[in-house]
């Protein structure tokens, strides 16, 4: 399977972690916390290595690349992510979350395709970093580290 509809299926989920890179563009330039901030950050780096591995294989089946540039869909996440985003960090990781479950499903979606060997070890892997992403904010907004961190700086200050 490789051919043009299996070319654009690539780039569909190229365009998809490039819309991602631009919503974790939007949060990690909101949100104050060095834990999530950083952690964020490993995440749009993941997102950054998926379109790069993606445009490979692209490239290798004779398609056009996807720059890492926004589409309408990624420009209306980013600017929702902003706006989300200055409600707080809590705000922003539930959006961050909303958009990496969107991502997750499309990479579902993707494995149930006819791929090449090497395409679906891609997809798989590209899944397994969704999937860790999309658990670490489900555990950042239950648990809220970054207000219990706040709380012992806090208490240090005032001690």
């Amino acid at each position: 399977m490789t051919g043009k509809p299996e070319v654009e299926k690539l780039r569909s989920l190229a365009q998809l972690d490039v819309d991602a890179v631009g919503a974790y563009d939007a949060a990690i330039a909101r949100i104050k916390e060095p834990l999530v901030r950083e952690r964020l950050n490993e995440f749009r780096v993941d997102h950054v290595r998926h379109v790069q591995d993606l445009n490979a294989f692209i490239l290798r089946y004779g398609g056009e690349p996807v720059e890492l540039k926004p589409d309408l869909k990624g420009t209306a996440m980013r600017s929702l992510t902003a706006m989300t985003s200055l409600m707080g960090t809590e705000a922003a990781l539930v959006a961050m979350l909303g958009n990496e479950e969107f991502t997750n499903r499309a990479y579902e979606l993707a494995q149930n395709l006819s791929w090449p060997p090497e395409v679906r070890a891609l997809i798989r892997k590209n899944r397994r970093d969704e999937e860790r992403h999309g658990t670490w904010i489900k555990e950042a907004v239950r648990k809220r580290p970054w207000a219990e961190a706040g709380a012992t700086e806090e208490a240090e200050a005032h001690a």
